[in-house]
């Protein structure tokens, strides 16, 4: 993780990232701009994508992953999302989370007569195992992505020289016990279902903060274990959902959805339209912030990790709060520093 400050990341365009096509075969075939990895290469946590499904296609074969945790946003046309044996229909603004580990399968089919772009939103963890139910095959990425047929269970002793004398078998095992029955995914949501928060703020006047946003995902899930949060904040005009900040531990992503807005990053200000993508890493000491700086509304999509342990710096205001402390009151005077050994009884 870096920890000197080092030159800010400057948003991009999604339009000015080049198509890679993904077409091994008919049925199978997607294009899409990889937003994260043109900025920061493959060293990221999580990577965002725009992608685009022409009609009649599917996005992958069904699977569910193991460790990666998967999100999708709809961003124009429709598409459905195949679950299991069933499907749910996505239009633009809906949403759909995929936890980690969770047994659920799952693709994404343009049934429709247009092309369909949407935001896909994953983990990257070298020790991925993907499960693709429908051919009963299993990837495992950390040895050199080798794909292996699940039927090929073996026992642990099978094949080895055991010692035993001939004709004596080892401990038993059941080399093939069924697989764990998989559970239904939950069914996408619309971006309006996801309740409404008022920011810090919002009823102030004249306040430089205030707005609102959407937990697209805690509003999927029902639930808060989740381990990269997306929502969609909406500064009010003139105004910021949050202080200049920069995280040590959890990175950030955001793509304007609609508006005009301003990112102030460090003393730099950035404009902003639909379509710009711009990601904070870990670590990066420089603060970042979104101003709504139109007249009108503002939405853009917020990704994070999610850590317990994050520490989060406020350098116009020498704070920092620190969220291992696990205490309602977390946040530091950066000026209260002190020695390792004062206060100490030295004797």
């Amino acid at each position: 993780m870096p920890t000197e400050t080092t030159a800010p990341l400057k948003p991009i365009a999604a339009e000015s990232v080049a198509w890679t096509e993904w077409a091994d075969v008919p049925r199978f075939a997607v294009r899409y701009r990889h937003l994260t990895r043109a900025l920061l290469g493959d060293d990221y946590k999580i990577g965002v994508a725009i992608e685009e499904l022409a009609p009649g296609r599917q996005s992958a074969p069904a699977h569910y992953h193991i460790f990666e945790e998967e999100h999708v946003y709809s961003l124009e046309g429709g598409v459905t999302l195949g679950v299991g044996e069933g499907g749910h229909a996505m239009k633009a603004g809906d949403y759909a989370c995929f936890p980690a580990g969770q047994r659920a399968e799952h693709c994404l089919i343009n049934t429709g007569d247009a092309p369909c772009r949407y935001v896909i939103i994953g983990e990257r963890n070298p020790n991925e195992v993907v499960v693709y139910p429908d051919s009963n095959k299993v990837l495992v990425r950390a040895v050199d992505g080798t794909i292996l047929d699940l039927g090929a269970r073996r026992g642990y002793w099978h094949g080895e020289d055991t010692g035993l004398p001939q004709g004596v078998a080892p401990p038993a095992e059941d080399a093939h016990a069924p697989a764990p029955t998989p559970v239904a995914a939950k069914p996408p949501i619309a971006a309006a279902q996801a309740e409404i928060e008022p920011t810090h703020g919002s009823d102030k006047p004249g306040s430089k903060f205030g707005g609102a946003a959407r937990h697209l995902t805690y509003a999927a899930l029902g639930r808060n274990d989740f381990r990269v949060g997306v929502m969609i904040e909406s500064p009010a005009p003139g105004r910021r959902l949050a202080p200049l900040h920069y995280h040590m531990v959890e990175e950030e992503h955001a793509l304007i959805l609609e508006g005009e807005v301003t990112l102030l990053l460090g003393d730099e200000r950035h404009a902003m339209k639909p379509g710009d993508y711009v990601c904070f890493p870990a670590g990066r000491k420089i603060g970042h912030s979104f101003l709504n700086s139109g007249q009108g509304p503002c939405r853009y999509l917020m990704i994070g990790t999610r850590d317990p342990n994050d520490v989060c710096v406020y350098p116009h205001s020498n704070k920092m709060a620190v969220s291992a402390l696990r205490t309602e009151r977390c946040v530091f005077d950066m000026g209260g520093l002190r020695g390792y050994w004062d206060g100490e009884d030295e004797g």
